[in-house]
């Protein structure tokens, strides 16, 4: 899915200051990932204990149990 930079422009500029400083934290966590170039590809099969990890993941999921925003805020924060 394309997005164009004028709509995230659109959608920063419709942030309160808190969100902001939230959004400009990711942003340059992303900035400062993608341009690195030794970061190897995982090219390592799925295995057994991913493919179970995944499942509980989905059942989590399912059952509502969700990361409170909080949460994510405070670990980007640090």
């Amino acid at each position: 899915m394309a997005i164009s930079k004028e709509r995230i422009e659109y959608l920063i500029n419709h942030l309160n200051d808190k969100d902001l400083e939230l959004v400009t934290d990711l942003m340059e966590r992303l900035v400062q990932n993608s341009t690195s170039t030794d970061v190897p590809i995982d090219d390592e099969p799925t295995t057994e204990d991913d493919i179970k990890a995944i499942q509980a993941a989905h059942k989590a999921l399912n059952n509502g149990e969700l990361i409170d925003l909080e949460d994510i805020e405070h670990e980007l924060r640090s």
